[in-house]
């Protein structure tokens, strides 16, 4: 009489977390880092019911177009514009849940301490700056177009054109924000300050 081999048991989402998540190093969570995470993650949930509402205006735009004989400019630039802010602020949220992508050929091999160090760099010499830099620039930029009046050059095109330039300045504000929570995190697990908070 065979003997069947043992059955195992595989929880496939366990494993298909374990594979997307493997990069990513789990710092200690902080006070600071948390109220900054749960006010972003706030308006994260706001900012998820633009994709919903974006599918409605494709799918109308569609339908519009070719039953109907329809095509009316401005909705296809709010399209573009709703796709626009839901993309900026998406690389805030990946920042802050460590989701992003990663060329980790090299750091994948090192031990958790050098790669919190690489992360601390990153962020403070890149990041940071970087947002710096384009919110800097960016508010000038927005009010040139709201004193000029900037509107759509397409005929029947979007009016306010600052309002989607005024975009640009707030997701990088967002993602400085992201950024600091994640710095606040590292820090504690480097220098241990701030405080890491106790978890239950």
């Amino acid at each position: 009489m065979s003997q069947l081999p043992p059955q195992i048991d595989i929880d496939l989402d366990k494993v298909e977390d374990a594979g997307a998540r493997s990069h990513g190093l789990d710092f200690p969570r902080t006070w600071a880092s948390d109220m900054i995470e749960a006010v972003l993650g706030s308006l994260s949930f706001v900012l998820n019911t633009l994709w919903i509402v974006l599918v409605v205006i494709i799918v109308s735009n569609v339908v519009m177009r070719y039953m109907l004989g329809v095509n009316y400019i401005w909705i296809e630039e709010v399209q573009w514009h709703m796709y626009a802010v839901g993309f900026m602020f998406g690389i805030g949220y990946a920042l802050m849940h460590d989701a992003h992508v990663r060329v980790d050929v090299l750091a994948a091999n090192f031990r958790p301490t050098p790669r919190a160090w690489i992360e601390l760099f990153s962020i403070v010499c890149i990041i940071l700056p970087m947002c710096w830099l384009i919110i800097s620039y960016g508010i000038p930029f927005v009010e040139a177009s709201y004193n000029r009046g900037e509107r759509s050059s397409a005929p029947g095109g979007l009016a306010n054109r600052w309002m989607i330039k005024g975009v640009i300045v707030l997701a990088f504000a967002y993602i400085g924000l992201a950024a600091f929570a994640r710095l606040l995190r590292v820090t504690a697990f480097l220098f241990n300050f701030p405080r890491a908070r106790a978890v239950r």
